[in-house]
């Protein structure tokens, strides 16, 4: 009677789940799913010079949220791209007065910093999980963000932006041809053949561009060069790090403090052992109207500077794609190009507003032939994953 007793009790069921509480954790579950994947997810570089281009991070959630979802990404696209277009009129109209462009990328750099600290004070933003060795990991890539930073700010110092967006656009051109040399990836045809618009097109507003520059010129493909080899590093560091978009852009905006300092202490400040900070200084003051006029400048420069980053940020969580990202990205530099000319009454031919378009029409072009290169090499690895299953299988 015991034994039967003691089995009995061993094998009595659980209380059963109502079909109402089994559907209320499922749809907790379904809700969690989307923020888990994105905490587990590494966060992949892509590019983020100080001229506008894609943020640093390209992690977007698979499943875009339900609840006023198409609203919300309207709202944070507009967001992404007025503050980007203020940043860009804001830093230009500095480097107008202030033509210190080493200066400017360092101060950008730590006003982004201190924003990012007053949020982890008011644990408005998750303080990052970092160790000595991720720091140590990520600093070849902070160094590739500085050099892509900097010399986009010496580009819009020597160029108009508008010019300056549209050698810019050609990053892709670099990015396929270094990602084959040093990663060793191919692409299709298409991806290469998508290319051709942007090359014609940056030669196109080349050749009747009044503020053509070969310095800014030469930084601007400097910048994308950084940019490039930067998003190639971080994705050597894919599944290593746990860090979502905006700590690891953070991070980086840190890191590159300690290499830009110094350089722009030598290389511009005090450049021949003399102070050449304070004479810009001075005339940038007089020029803005007064010390209070010129220190709202800066300030609201480097403000914009961190909002623009994490404001596409807001636009990746909420689950789009990455092709709908970067052809986002292509139209908003169309937007900073077209509203620079309109603000600082740059004189534009029709050449150079043919070949500015032929040149982001490319870009917008090669995300979808990436895309589809993308989409295609993981239908054939599946398959051929499939196939070695059944081969497998007796």
């Amino acid at each position: 009677m015991l034994a039967r007793t003691g089995v009995s009790q061993q094998l009595r069921p659980c209380a059963p789940v109502l079909p109402q509480q089994w559907r209320q954790a499922q749809q907790q579950q379904w809700q969690q799913q989307p923020a888990l994947r994105r905490r587990q997810q590494p966060a992949v570089v892509a590019s983020a010079a100080a001229g506008g281009a894609a943020p640093v991070v390209a992690a977007a959630a698979e499943q875009p949220k339900q609840a006023g979802g198409a609203l919300k990404i309207t709202s944070y696209v507009f967001l992404w791209y007025a503050f980007n277009i203020v940043f860009n009129l804001l830093n230009k109209s500095t480097l107008n007065i202030f033509p210190a462009p080493w200066f400017l990328a360092t101060f950008q750099l730590m006003a982004s910093g201190a924003f990012m600290a007053v949020l982890w004070a008011l644990r408005l933003q998750p303080l990052p999980q970092v160790s000595w060795a991720d720091i140590r990991a990520l600093a070849p890539v902070a160094l590739f963000h500085t050099i892509g930073h900097v010399s986009a700010c010496v580009s819009f110092s020597q160029m108009a932006v508008s010019f300056a967006h549209v050698v810019k656009a050609a990053e892709p051109v670099l990015s396929v041809v270094m990602a084959q040399v040093i990663l060793g990836e191919t692409y299709p045809y298409y991806v290469w053949l998508s290319l051709l618009p942007i090359i014609a097109g940056c030669s196109l507003a080349a050749m009747k561009e009044v503020s053509f520059a070969w310095s800014g010129f030469n930084n601007a493909m400097i910048s994308n060069v950084g940019m490039v080899l930067r998003n190639i590093y971080s994705k050597k560091l894919l599944g290593q790090l746990k860090i979502d978009g905006i700590n690891l852009f953070a991070i980086l905006s840190i890191i590159s403090i300690f290499y830009c300092l110094p350089c722009a202490l030598v290389f511009e400040g005090f450049k021949g052992g003399v102070n050449n900070w304070a004479p810009l200084w001075d005339a940038a003051v007089a020029s803005a109207g007064g010390m209070a006029a010129w220190a709202k400048l800066l300030a609201a420069g480097g403000l914009f500077y961190h909002l623009y980053n994490q404001a596409s940020y807001m636009v990746l969580d909420q689950g789009i794609s990455p092709v709908t990202f970067s052809v986002g990205n292509t139209m908003k530099r169309v937007a900073v190009v077209a509203s620079s000319v309109l603000f600082f009454k740059n004189p534009v031919s029709l050449m150079n507003w043919v070949g500015s378009m032929v040149a982001m029409l490319g870009t917008g072009l090669y995300s979808l032939a990436k895309e589809k290169a993308s989409a295609e090499a993981k239908a054939a690895k599946k398959t051929a994953q499939g196939g070695g299953a059944a081969g497998a299988a007796p």
